[in-house]
């Protein structure tokens, strides 16, 4: 089955934090021979593909060859059942799926998940499944354990859902979300550095530009995982699933992304566990109220040696008395 030749994966990570035996990857050994039979320098490892252009300048015109950021559409099935079909940046879709299905509520715990695989590319024309290691991916089954149920009604069709956007409906996506727990704390002056750590991290964007990244970070503000994607909540998608896969706890994480921070995104970080989320934009009214009434900090403005704390300022070590959530008061009555 043929790719176009300059289609390559997009997501990039740091070396992987040690895991205790037995509980990594589950898909390691898929994972394992895809990686090494696809082994790329790391300057070729974004998702771009070259397209010739002609650029106009006050000194005239030519022409040359462009980077444009790659964009496909992937299909998830539930136990056989079309649930979405994302717009996204190839690469890792096993995470893109996880974090899709347990981020939506879709899976209610990431032990119910039997098997994810790929099946090759969900174009009309190729009805017939691939091979699973194949670097088109563009379509994903996540198969249930026998006895579990999905932890909310699987639509009847597959949502189209386009690369800027998430899942519409408001009130199913925060229907029964619990509080965030976690007492985690981190001092500003490690938040500041997060953002240039993403930035050395966007090979796709400083190649083309227009996509988005998100990260995952540990509280002494190391590295877990950066990935890049034309959809804002695909890469969230994709950070979290590479830590629910590996047996990263999220509940001691901070999840930063260069999209703004909706509703739905704060959504999908309290569903699963996440204390703090930072963008490098900024929040919308209803990702503040959401945020606030659930026990997470929200942070916007991640921008060079400033940012806004919207809401549980207490986690912020130096946060002011009187600052949004900054109060005692604001931890739930603890």
């Amino acid at each position: 089955m043929s790719i176009h030749p300059h289609a390559v994966p997009v997501t990039r990570a740091l070396p992987e934090p040690e895991v205790p035996p037995g509980e990594g990857l589950l898909f390691e050994e898929p994972l394992r021979r895809f990686a090494d039979s696809h082994r790329l320098e790391a300057t070729d490892s974004i998702g771009i593909i070259s397209h010739p252009v002609w650029r106009l300048t006050d000194c005239g015109s030519h022409t040359l060859q462009a980077g444009v950021v790659m964009e496909e559409p992937l299909e998830i099935r539930l136990n056989g059942r079309p649930v979405a079909v994302l717009m996204r940046t190839p690469g890792w879709e096993k995470e893109l799926a996880a974090g899709f299905c347990l981020g939506e509520g879709l899976v209610a715990d990431l032990m119910d998940i039997a098997l994810i695989r790929h099946c090759g590319r969900a174009l009309p024309d190729e009805a017939v499944e691939g091979d699973a290691l194949d670097e088109s991916r563009n379509r994903v089954d996540v198969i249930l354990m026998p006895g579990a149920t999905g932890a909310m009604a699987v639509p009847d069709t597959a949502q189209l859902i386009r690369s800027g956007c998430g899942r519409a409906n408001a009130r199913v996506l925060i229907e029964n979300l619990p509080p965030v727990q976690s007492e985690m704390r981190i001092r500003p002056e490690i938040l500041v550095h997060l953002p240039a750590q993403i930035t050395r991290q966007q090979a796709a964007y400083r190649a083309a530009g227009g996509i988005h990244a998100a990260a995952v970070f540990d509280a002494k503000g190391r590295t877990i995982v950066v990935c890049e994607d034309v959809g804002r909540h695909n890469a969230v998608d994709k950070v979290t699933g590479y830590c629910l896969l590996r047996g990263i706890s999220l509940k001691d994480k901070i999840l930063v992304s260069t999209g703004r921070a909706s509703y739905d995104m704060v959504a999908k970080g309290v569903r699963l566990g996440v204390p703090i989320i930072a963008s490098i934009s900024s929040p919308t009214s209803l990702a503040v109220e959401l945020a606030e009434a659930l026990h997470c900090t929200l942070l916007g403005y991640l921008r060079g040696k400033t940012l806004n704390v919207y809401t549980h300022g207490w986690r912020i070590a130096s946060a002011q008395t009187g600052g949004p959530g900054s109060s005692e008061q604001s931890r739930g009555g603890e």
